[in-house]
């Protein structure tokens, strides 16, 4: 390998300077002339260095002396010049020393004496041009001149002193004319320009003297070229000869520039403009034009002003102009002799083309006192290091690199990659087999025939070697899964009809393919594959197998050679914060392999970030409650002889042991990732001693730090060594020496010291057994003293991941190997919103990839930068899947959601980082097309699939047993201890164990699970139905612990508003697909699933509706806790589509309330699209239309044509709970002419996500009118509209008791008596269930299956049947002994109720009524409402005291106890007229916000303000934040967007309106305070758009969290080396 001893940084040259280097320039020596008052002159000054620099050096006429002042003599210094006598004074000429870039007098005056006396005529107080001309307004007498320097810094050189080199004065104004000889006069120039394409880009950066980087330079806006302008104006008349333009060189086509022509201009002393050139028409080069442009002009022209303008540019991508340095000259300038920046461009300028006749690169010619050294390139396999050539197939472009070093300075710069194409040993017909399409791309192909081998050809494999045989195997088994032909292997020399595998016979040329290369010879009667490794040949079988699914029947006849562009192809998953199991791992890793990356990157250990949402402070602990897991098996514990290792999902050290190294053996890198000493609650909850206390970070003030390990105390650093030394050291360590081991070290936000020794320190310590990765995190995290030791940093592998945590070319710079894991491209965070961004989004911004990711281009300060592809150091690129979205943000995404996310992004990854470009596919949808194709991988199931002889995987009716009726042999078992049975053909479960075994584990999206199911008792929360094993946590079908039907996996638990029914049959059907599970039952649909995440006992996220789920098939019944009950008619098959019976899609509506929101929400006729994701909502915007008991929101739907129907339904929204409707009317009629006929009035529906329904009588409809007139929040929300002619359903009621003998229990529909105890009725109905305790017995209460405390503790309990419902009364035994016979009710007496006197509309109310009997042993006993019963009569009929009282008169009461009768009268009366509502007035703001006070980028936040509404009826009360909206005007009135951060500093004005009414206040915005603010984040401790202030030191970081960073430059003359050397400091 190739290490670098000193290396600068890309674009960047460290020239060595001595202060005599500093130009001197100004007027020439013939300005000297006869007219000059100060020639020669007496002259004094304050003080002089040396003789050489003695004042009257200033006014000897020569340009090349000076006087100057010795170091640090600077202000108040002063020099005076007599004029031999009186003179008149026009204009005084100050020739300064130093150039205007490097200037350091910041301020100077000149004063006239006459006599005695000095007259100021001028003062500058800003820095001096290097020649200052004072033209005094008018003449002046004077006897001398005096020029005082009033202050003075070191200017660039860091020296403050006094140099001025002449000093000329005149009694008339003197125009003269700057032609110093050999220097730039635009140095001096002030630049201006038609446009600019960014704020930083402007004029002034052409005249900079850096010529290097995208940053140095001026680039115009994207403005018609002809347009484009830039002009540069001198201080002074200016004699100009030679000029050189020196165009940015692009990285993008036409390159090196898209400059066609131009026009050169320039203004006389006049003003006057001249062209110079018109049209001046650029040198072809390349796909563009040669950048730098010499113009020598015949003769010198003065000029006040050049121009270049009227540019014609080729058409590109960016199409404007770019300069990176313009200079003129007032002679012809000598072609510059070598420099480093001379030399590397050269080398980058000259592409070689290496002929087949060459074997051997040889190193390019450089100038004498330069040499250089090969970097390497891009295709090793094709140019190695020690330039040995390895001719392709067909010509190839590799890219090259190299290093140049000055000799007399040791400076080294390193050339960007270089093209080179090297020539190939063939060329390709056309008409010939084209090269197999494939992912990656194949590197070379070549083919002189248009026949393929036929696949029914091969029946065997053969390999060479025995270390083949494993891979052979391999695919030997996926061969099979692919094309279904089992070949048969053996080892031998290669044949005919079969896929031979060569290892031994390596020639030179294969051996430089490297390990991961290889050949493929396809022959007409053989396939020849040739590697120096296994790993090579494993390569060549994938290629072999994604052949195959591209033609099935052949392979095309031709040569390939293949392999890698970069060494690290990889994929970082945090399987920390999500449990992700092995096998899934396994999953990942295959896909991996076929597609030929090779590097597994898992995230051990991590803790849920926000801990702010815990505590802080005082309550910092209490943060220890969130998520954390480190997944692997310790032998460490504190000493509670608590573990690290999770609970709930974990890896045993051998298991993971094993998996390193299967996977090694077949190419794959896997890294573990254990991260400290940040992101480590896992530990620091085991040793809490060692974690930082009672700190936060400096980027959330709210997020304690204690999921830090402290590393100022050296016990933890001796911790944090024994924990990785429980995997590393050892005879049998976990992590054996060919295991790299990633270390973490990101994001540590305290003791910044601390944090860059412990580097030094563990870094060293683990190279000792391991190779060692890391986050990249020095930039951030420096303390500005401490540097990163040789041994912290020499192969040591960084992750770049933020340009502010790890600057790219810093750490290149310094010597790292890196891996390009950049945030900006290759960042998930899953959250299950299937959206795309460029970071931290649930998907990857794939298309961006695919156009202009590369590897090696790193993000550092300057923006992207490329180094080079071929470099050592440059070690390839990763994206990265981060679980953040857990605990209190939990997404409910599974393994396999995440598997897909990973492929969507991975083929896109493996040709970044295996092909040339990765763009050979030609575009993104392409690719993903490909990948979709190509599939998974052999024996992959990340989606849990199965195989089928048609649409039904398994079908269960038990009419033969335990037999699979579906034609595909999946019979169950009933195996021993299973209490499971067919019987009456169905199968029977026994509760406890009892189950039935099937061949199918689970079954994944797209598919459905039918069964009958019959409760033969009420269902207890655990019940399970089916189940499968899980790595992790359970997996089933249950009864949930609210008693309603659900699921659990991987962790949560999942919800369906169905709660099945006792004694009754019922067919239930869930069906899967990605991120949604839908219950039907007999048909119907019921609800999506909705989750809930459960962690530590504590319930952290409800209304999850992320609910992918594999179905559990392994066991009908479960090993455990089975249901009782019967299971009948299983049938496991495809879903197919929803038909549109009613035909959706021609429906159409009308409302009155809508939102105009987006494609997914708001808008009625989502409301009947077949899309339950989608839903029509009411309006919204402006939070004022909601429903509010005196109105309704209508929607009338025309479905096109007549249905014959009895019911209509409607499903709220399933994502969350809100706007579910409560109350309703329903309208319907046949023809558009006829009357509206209301079917349904005031119907009452649970506030739930089930769907509802009113059910009326058949009849012909065409017209439906819905009228929403109450919900739970205002709002109404519906995700789909239904309609159905069928039987109305019904829930069924059963009651037990328990224990049996405890009593007896019965329940009838309201209206009706009898002895059942299940009832069926319509949901909603009335029912009630009685309990009468039997002898010895008392009743304790009504409770669900569900319920820990009772519903109702009423014997007799009415109550309306919204759904499926199992009650149990409870009776206890009564411990008293018997009295003997009870004494029995003589009568009754009655005290009345409290309430006596009603209104129409009112309800009985019992409170106060009081029933007390005469037992017949004499004694009085007052009754429980359990031991009467109440019923009413008016005018002879019967009225039920559970509804309002429908007309006035008189209502009689009975009571009713043991057959004795009291009776008692109530009042109703008429209802009086509702009162006019009242109306709102007027509205007052009465509090502001907390904050008024903002700055620039901040937004605007409401906490605080309180808004009082005064109304007709003269109360006042607070409005809520729905009940008013906000607005805002900056002061000229211009609108200002309340919901984005402010953009400019002033008043503005926040008007609040409620209806007509509004108050209004004021807040302040202020300018924003300039801090370099870095912008990139990493899951972890900043999500996007996180403010984050610069790191300072350690300790203000940890005090304030505030960051100050300055950056200065201090110089120091070395005399004896005779350069400055320049050296970075930080104050």
């Amino acid at each position: 390998m190739r290490l670098r001893r000193v290396k600068a940084a890309i674009g960047s040259v460290l020239a060595a300077v001595t202060l005599l280097s500093m130009s001197l320039t100004g007027v020439t020596a013939a300005q000297a002339s006869d007219d000059n008052l100060a020639l020669n002159q007496t002259v004094t000054a304050s003080s002089y260095e040396v003789a050489t620099t003695a004042p009257e050096k200033a006014v000897d006429g020569d340009l090349g002396t000076r006087w100057g002042t010795a170091q640090n003599k600077a202000a108040n210094e002063w020099i005076e010049v007599g004029l031999g006598g009186t003179k008149t004074v026009k204009q005084i000429n100050i020739d300064f020393e130093r150039k205007d870039a490097d200037q350091n007098i910041t301020s100077f005056k000149v004063e006239l004496k006459q006599g005695d006396t000095y007259t100021k005529v001028y003062q500058k107080d800003t820095r001096a041009k290097q020649q200052e001309i004072i033209l005094l307004d008018q003449a002046q007498q004077a006897s001398a001149v005096k020029v005082t320097v009033l202050s003075a810094d070191g200017g660039t050189m860091n020296w403050v002193n006094v140099g001025i080199n002449e000093i000329s004065v005149y009694s008339a104004p003197k125009e003269t004319v700057l032609d110093t000889a050999d220097t730039n006069h635009m140095l001096g120039a002030t630049m201006t320009a038609s446009s600019n394409e960014t704020a930083t880009l402007t004029p002034d950066k052409a005249i900079d003297q850096n010529r290097t980087g995208r940053n140095n330079r001026w680039a115009s806006g994207y403005e018609t070229p002809s347009n484009i302008w830039l002009k540069a104006e001198f201080p002074r008349l200016t004699a100009v000869k030679d000029i050189r333009i020196y165009f940015f060189e692009r990285d993008v086509n036409p390159k090196p520039t898209n400059v066609q022509s131009f026009d050169l201009s320039y203004t006389d002393s006049e003003g006057t403009e001249h062209t110079l050139k018109s049209g001046y028409a650029m040198t072809a080069s390349g796909t563009g034009y040669v950048a730098d442009v010499v113009i020598q002009l015949d003769q010198a022209v003065n000029a006040r002003s050049l121009k270049l303008s009227n540019f014609a540019i080729k058409s590109s991508e960016y199409n404007n102009v770019s300069v990176a340095e313009w200079e003129a000259y007032s002679n012809d300038q000598a072609e510059p002799g070598a420099t480093l920046d001379s030399v590397v461009s050269d080398l980058e300028s000259n592409h070689l083309t290496i002929e087949t006749d060459t074997d051997t690169l040889a190193l390019p010619t450089v100038p004498d006192g330069y040499t250089v050294k090969f970097n390497g390139a891009d295709y090793e396999q094709l140019i190695a290091a020690d330039g040995t050539v390895n001719h392709p197939l067909v010509d190839k472009t590799v890219q090259v690199a190299y290093v140049v070093t000055d000799t007399a300075t040791g400076s080294t710069k390193t050339t960007s990659d270089i093209p080179y194409v090297v020539k190939g040993t063939n060329q390709q017909q056309e008409g010939n087999n084209a090269k197999p399409t494939i992912i990656p791309e194949i590197a070379e192909w070549h083919s002189t025939s248009a026949a393929k081998l036929a696949a029914s050809a091969v029946t065997k494999v053969v390999y060479d070697d025995d270390s083949l045989k494993a891979v052979v195997d391999e695919f030997v088994a996926d061969y099979k899964d692919f094309t279904g032909i089992k070949l048969t292997a053996k080892k031998g020399a290669a044949e005919a009809g079969a896929f031979n595998f060569v290892k031994t016979d390596s020639t030179a040329a294969i051996a430089q393919l490297g390990d991961e290369g290889y050949t493929m010879d396809i022959q007409a009667d053989r396939v020849v594959a040739k590697s120096s490794s296994v790993t090579g040949n494993m390569y060549a079988m994938q290629t072999i197998l994604q052949m195959t699914k591209q033609d099935a029947n052949g392979f095309v006849i031709g040569s390939m050679r293949d392999y890698p562009r970069f060494t690290t192809r990889g994929l970082l998953l945090d399987v920390a914060r999500k449990p992700v199991s092995l096998e899934m791992m396994r999953e990942i890793t295959r896909t991996m392999r076929y597609y030929k990356m090779n590097d597994f990157q898992a995230h051990l250990s991590d803790n849920y970030i926000f801990l702010e949402n815990y505590g802080k402070g005082d309550d910092e602990d209490e943060a220890f409650k969130a998520y954390d897991a480190f997944r692997l098996e310790s032998s460490l514990t504190n000493g509670k002889g608590e573990s690290p290792t999770a609970e709930d999902y974990s890896i045993s050290k051998k298991t993971f042991k094993q998996f390193i190294q299967d996977e090694r053996a077949l190419g794959m890198n896997v890294v573990p990732e254990i991260d400290v000493p940040a992101h480590a609650n896992s530990f620091t909850k085991i040793w809490p001693e060692l974690m930082v206390k009672g700190r936060v970070s400096p980027i959330n003030s709210n997020r304690p730090l204690i999921d830090r390990l402290d590393v100022s105390k050296p016990e933890t650093i001796a911790k944090i060594k024994e924990i990785f030394d429980d995997y590393t050291k050892g005879d049998d360590p976990t992590f054996d020496s060919d295991t790299t081991v990633h270390i973490g070290a990101d994001e540590f936000l305290y003791n910044y010291t601390a944090y860059r020794k412990f580097i030094n320190e563990i870094v060293p310590y683990i190279k000792d057994t391991n190779t060692v990765r890391m986050w990249g995190g020095l930039t951030w995290i420096n303390d500005h003293k401490t540097e990163i030791t040789k041994d912290a940093i020499e192969n040591v592998e960084m992750n770049l991941w933020s340009k502010d945590w790890a600057d790219g070319l810093q750490m290149y710079n310094m010597g790292y190997k890196l891996i390009n894991t950049i945030d900006d491209y290759g960042y998930m965070v899953p959250n299950g919103s299937y959206g795309r961004a460029n970071a931290y989004g649930d998907l990857l911004n794939i298309s961006r990839v695919f156009d202009s990711f590369e590897p090696n281009k790193i993000r550092s300060s300057g923006g992207y930068q490329a180094v080079p592809s071929g470099d050592d150091q440059m070690l390839g690129a990763a994206f990265a899947i981060w679980s953040d979205n857990i605990d209190k943000s939990a997404s409910g995404l599974t393994e396999s959601d995440l598997y897909w996310r990973f492929f969507d992004a991975m083929p896109f990854y493996a040709e970044k980082t295996w092909a040339a470009t990765g763009k050979e596919k030609g575009t993104a949808a392409k690719l993903t097309a490909l990948a979709a194709k190509q599939g998974t991988g052999p024996r992959t199931n990340p989606y849990y699939q199965a195989t089928s002889k048609n649409s039904v995987y398994e079908s269960y009716d038990f009419n033969d047993g335990l037999a699979d009726a579906s034609g595909n042999g999946r019979d169950l078992t009933i195996g021993d201890g299973s209490k499971a049975a067919v019987k009456d053909q169905s199968l029977k479960l026994a509760g406890g164990s009892s189950y039935a075994t099937s061949k199918l584990d689970k079954l994944g999206n797209g598919n459905e699970l039918t069964f009958d199911v019959t409760l033969q008792q009420a269902a207890k929360p655990g019940d399970i139905l089916f189940e499968a094993d899980a790595p992790y946590g359970t997996h089933d079908i249950r009864v949930m612990e609210n008693g309603k039907l659900g699921f659990t996996r991987e962790l949560y638990n999942y919800y369906f508003d169905y709660e099945l029914p006792v004694g009754k049959t019922v067919t239930v059907t869930i069906k899967v697909d990605q991120q949604t599970t839908k219950l039907y039952v007999d048909g119907e649909f019921v609800s999506d699933a909705t989750g809930k995440y459960i962690d530590k006992g504590i319930e952290k996220k409800t209304g999850i509706t992320a609910a992918t789920f594999a179905l559990p098939l392994q066991r009908i019944g479960s090993k455990t806790s089975a249901t009782n009950g019967v299971i009948d008619n299983v049938i496991v098959k495809k879903s197919e589509a929803e038909t549109d019976q009613y035909n959706k899609s021609c429906w159409t509506g009308t409302t009155n309330s809508e939102t105009q929101y987006n494609d997914t929400e708001g808008l009625l006729r989502y409301a009947f699209d077949n899309n339950p994701s989608t839903i029509w909502h009411s309006n919204w915007k402006g939070a004022t239309d909601k429903l509010t008991g005196s109105n309704s929101f209508y929607a009338e739907i025309d479905m096109c044509q007549k249905y014959t129907i009895n019911q209509f339904s409607f499903t709220p929204r399933t994502s969350q709970d809100s706007g579910q409707v409560t109350k309703a009317d329903l309208y319907v009629k046949a023809n558009a002419n006829d009357e509206w006929k209301q079917v349904a009035t005031d119907q009452v529906f649970e506030a739930s996500r089930a769907k509802k329904t009113f059910m009326f009588d058949e009849q012909e409809v065409r017209y439906v009118k819905f009228v929403a007139k109450s919900s739970n929040d205002g709002w109404v929300a519906v995700s789909e509209f239904g309609v159905a002619n069928k039987p109305s359903s019904t829930v069924r009621v059963f009651v037990a008791a328990e224990p049996a003998e405890g009593g007896t229990v019965s329940v009838a529909a309201e209206g009706e008596t009898g002895t059942d105890t299940a009832v069926d009725v319509a949901s909603g109905a009335s029912v009630t269930a009685k309990a009468v305790a039997a002898d010895g017995y008392r009743f304790s209460g009504w409770f669900t299956t569900a319920s820990e405390t009772a519903v109702s503790t009423d014997a007799t309990y009415t109550f309306a049947a919204d759904g499926n419902t199992a009650l149990t009364a409870k009776f206890t035994k009564d411990s008293t002994p018997d009295p003997g016979p009870k004494p029995t009710i003589s009568s009754i007496a009655v005290t009345k109720p409290t309430v006596t006197d009603y209104k129409v509309g009112d309800t009985f109310d019992a409170t106060g009524l009081a029933v007390t009997a005469t037992m017949s042993d004499g004694s009085t006993k007052t009754l429980t409402a359990g031991e009467y019963t109440l019923a009413a009569t008016q005018d002879g009929a019967a009225v039920a005291l559970d509804k309002a009282f429908a007309k006035a008169g008189t209502v009689t009461v009975t009571v009713t106890a043991n057959g004795k009768t009291a009776t008692f009268d109530v009042t109703v009366t008429a209802k009086n007229p509702d009162p006019e509502p009242a109306t709102l007035k007027s509205i007052k703001v009465t509090s502001k916000p907390d904050k008024t006070t903002y700055t620039v980028d901040e937004t605007f936040a409401k906490t605080g303000l309180a808004v009082t509404g005064t109304w007709s009826d003269g109360k006042t009360a607070l409005l809520k934040d729905s009940e008013y909206k906000l607005s805002a005007v900056d002061a000229d009135g211009k609108t200002v967007d309340l919901t984005k951060p402010f953009t400019a500093a002033g008043d503005i004005t926040v008007t609040v309106t409620s209806g007509k009414f509004t108050d209004s206040f004021t807040i302040t915005v202020k300018a924003k305070t300039v801090t370099p603010t870095p912008g990139d984040n990493k899951p972890g401790e900043n999500k996007p758009g996180a403010d984050k202030p610069k790191p300072n030191t350690p300790d203000e970081v940890a005090k304030t969290g505030a960051s100050v960073t300055a950056v200065v430059f201090s110089a120091l003359l070395l005399l004896s080396a005779g350069y400055l050397l320049v050296r970075k400091r930080r104050i």
